[in-house]
């Protein structure tokens, strides 16, 4: 069932599709350390050149002043923090686990600091994720349906905790009209696979406010102040690795999911959406774009309001321009079809934690992954 309202915005009416996921126009497929930094999820701050960075903010680049060797960031910062830039050889210290990044003059201060004498290089790619400040009472990790910050309703399938910290986080987020437990079709192997490995699936019922970032006002940007939290309680209590973290969803679920990689830059290492992509481009974060796994039927034929295989398309191309590695997968069905490629996605996901560099599947696909899927060039 599909609805169309109309949003008059001064001199432009502004048109949001609503529709649900089901009977004709839907083919869903469903089945039964203390982090001591302030939140990096605020505006990012920009630094001077030579100054002090925030701890744990990511500083723009410097005004092009200069002072002589300040220290970028020397307060306590939690593990996978960046430091901010000093000026002429000054350091950026943060905690263990973090980076070191030392001042490089006038104007420095990119968002991972200077490049110095000194510097530490991140241990995987040119970009380390950032864990939010926990503030938040944080849950219990186990298969429950929760009530977290006021929102009820949300599922979590979590495995036996992890020896040390390298678990997978995932989070999934449903179509319209359809309900948390979604994942069992759609994502069967990925949430498997991240129970395995002792890490945690998180998928959410209800919003905290809903907008038109999910293109039908099912989740809203609001919404990821709760994944902030749960994603600093993964990290504190249940041994997830921060390089680890990723996202999936169909339909307006995909929309959203697409919409949080960039969003959510600074920990989202790849998403993959499943009638999914952009209708509404969303900023990134910071400087690091996520590996993107589009899939979607036939263009003319995933069809719901928009186009799906033409959302796919747009967030292909926005990720691909950002250096972001893309892949795009059309199995020719209907909306969200996708369930099928459930088992690429997650060896997508493992082969892509945040950073990566060089991408481990640059020169092609590996042996046996679906044909449906191309490298998007």
């Amino acid at each position: 069932m599909r609805r169309i309202h109309g949003v008059l915005l001064g001199s432009q009416l502004v048109l949001a599709f609503m529709w649900s996921c089901g009977g004709d126009d839907g083919g869903l497929q469903t089945g039964s350390n203390p982090i001591v930094a302030p939140p990096v999820v605020m505006p990012i701050t920009a630094g001077n050149g030579g100054g002090n960075a925030p701890p744990g903010a990511l500083p723009k680049a410097g005004n092009g002043t200069v002072s002589p060797g300040v220290a970028g960031v020397s307060a306590p910062m939690p593990p996978n923090t960046m430091g901010g830039a000093g000026a002429s050889g000054g350091a950026g210290m943060v905690a263990t686990g973090g980076m070191t990044g030392a001042g490089a003059g006038a104007g420095a201060g990119g968002v991972m600091g200077g490049a110095g004498a000194g510097g530490t290089p991140p241990t995987i790619g040119s970009m380390t994720p950032v864990v939010p400040m926990l503030t938040a009472e944080c849950p219990t990790f186990g298969d429950a349906t929760i009530s977290f910050m006021g929102l009820s309703g949300i599922t979590m399938v979590a495995g036996a905790k992890a020896a040390s910290a390298t678990a997978p986080m995932v989070f999934y987020w449903h179509g319209t009209g359809s309900f948390a437990g979604e994942y069992a079709g759609s994502a069967a192997a990925v949430a498997q696979g991240v129970r395995a490995e002792g890490g945690a699936l998180i998928s959410f019922q209800g919003t905290t406010g809903g907008d038109f970032t999910s293109g039908t006002a099912i989740f809203g940007a609001g919404d990821w102040a709760l994944t902030d939290q749960l994603l600093a309680c993964a990290v504190k209590n249940h041994n997830v690795d921060a390089r680890r973290v990723f996202a999936t969803g169909c339909s307006a679920g995909g929309l959203f999911s697409t919409a949080m990689a960039a969003a959510r830059s600074t920990y989202i290492a790849a998403v993959a959406p499943n009638s999914g992509g952009w209708s509404f481009p969303t900023a990134f974060q910071n400087g690091f774009t996520p590996a993107l796994m589009t899939i979607h039927g036939a263009a003319g034929v995933d069809v719901v309001g928009i186009d799906f295989s033409q959302s796919s398309a747009t967030a292909d191309r926005s990720f691909k321009m950002k250096g972001g590695f893309v892949i795009n997968c059309d199995h020719g069905g209907r909306h969200c079809g996708g369930g099928g490629l459930s088992p690429e996605i997650w060896q997508f996901f493992k082969a892509h934690p945040y950073g990566v560099d060089p991408y481990p599947w640059a020169g092609g696909l590996p042996a046996g992954f679906s044909s449906q899927c191309k490298i998007y060039e």
